[in-house]
Order: structure tokens, then C-alpha cells, then sequence
């Protein structure tokens, strides 16, 4: 009995490929969102700490000069946190689309996975009759030669 070949196992392949492929992109995308958010989070404890030390000063007392460079730290601060939150919104964004590409990829692959399970299906069941008719005509044979020898 020859064994099962299914004809598209190349493009099954290539598509898997491709998937893969997808696969490994996104997870960079995604190492990058997450490393921007940390970041984001370091500038933010920055600006928290900051923010106290200036309170704390605030209460002290202190010059002109120095209430105004907190402030000036601070602004920066936050508009460089403002910045990379811009920036942070377009790394999710081409995350986002590159996770609609590995949806679809894995669509198409489920397609080809679902018609090679369905050609090895049809297949069996070929066999299955091919199995069932070389019965049917051996006994056949085996009946025509014993009722020849009688």
C-alpha cells in the first residue's frame, strides 16, 4: 500500500515558514512596547522623586533659583515622559498590525492543516474501498475456481 502524499505540502510548509517567520517579528515589536513602557515607568518614578524632593524643598525653604531649576527639571521630565508616550502609542500601533499579519497567517495555514486532514481522510477511505474490493474479487476468484474444479 503506497503511502499518503499530500500534493500542497510545500505551500504548507512555506506557509508555516512565513508564520514563523511573523512570529519572531512580533515578539520583537513586543520586547520593544515593553522595554518603551519600562522606560516610561523608570521617567516616571524620576518625576514622582522629584516632585518630592521639590515638596520637601518647598517646605525647607530655599531660593529662587533652585525652585526654579526643580521646575525645570520637572517639565523636562514630563515632556520627555509625554514624548516617549507618543512613541510608545506607534511601536503598539505596528504591533498591533503585525499581530493582525500573524492572525492571518495562521489563518492560512489552519486552512492548508484542515485540507491535508481532510485529503488524508478521503484517502484512508480510498484505501479502505480498494481493501474491500480486491476482497470481494478474490473470493470471487477463489468461488469460480472451485465451482471450475467440481
Amino acid at each position: 500500500m503506497k503511502q499518503f502524499h499530500y500534493s500542497l505540502q510545500s505551500v504548507l510548509e512555506y506557509e508555516n515558514g512565513v508564520l514563523d517567520k511573523l512570529k519572531g517579528e512580533y515578539a520583537e515589536r513586543m520586547k520593544l512596547v515593553n522595554d518603551k513602557k519600562n522606560f516610561i515607568a523608570q521617567l516616571q518614578k524620576k518625576s514622582s522623586d522629584l516632585l518630592d524632593e521639590f515638596d520637601a524643598v518647598k517646605h525647607e525653604g530655599a531660593s529662587i533659583e533652585r525652585f526654579l531649576l526643580y521646575s525645570s527639571m520637572i517639565g523636562r521630565i514630563e515632556e520627555q515622559i509625554r514624548k516617549e508616550q507618543e512613541r510608545l502609542a506607534r511601536l503598539e500601533d505596528f504591533a498591533a498590525k503585525k499581530k493582525e499579519e500573524v492572525v492571518a497567517a495562521n489563518i492560512d495555514v489552519s486552512k492548508f492543516e484542515k485540507l491535508k486532514e481532510k485529503r488524508r481522510e478521503e484517502y484512508h477511505i480510498q484505501v479502505q474501498k480498494d481493501q474491500e474490493n480486491f476482497i470481494d474479487e478474490f473470493v470471487s476468484y477463489q468461488s469460480k475456481t472451485r465451482d471450475n474444479a467440481s
